[in-house]
């Protein structure tokens, strides 16, 4: 999806993708209603201890489907382009596991 719209399939067959490692869990940081938020964050490594995100990080994230070739995700992903507004828009993941040997 671009800024919430869907985008068309031929244009998503055509996406190379970004390579990382993907990570779903609660981010400490809670909201104003005092409640952790449900992110799935995509990293890469950044010298020999850090890490840095390679996307803007999928909020409130569910899991859709999970196959064998890999698994969806949804959520929402903030917008701060007209910063000092903001916005959420709606943001879909496909994630498919990749071998290291043959990704090295």
């Amino acid at each position: 999806m671009v800024a919430g719209v869907r985008r068309p399939r031929e244009a998503c067959l055509a996406d190379p993708g970004i390579t990382g490692t993907l990570s779903i869990g609660d981010i400490p940081v809670g909201t104003a209603e005092k409640r952790p938020l449900h992110a799935a964050q995509l990293w890469e490594r950044w010298g020999t201890s850090a890490r840095r995100g390679l996307l803007p990080p999928l909020f409130d994230v569910q899991v859709l489907r999970m196959t064998p070739r890999g698994l969806l995700l949804r959520g929402f992903q903030v917008d701060n382009a007209n910063w000092p507004s903001s916005a959420q828009h709606a943001q879909e993941w496909w994630a498919v596991p990749i071998d290291k040997a043959s990704a090295a």
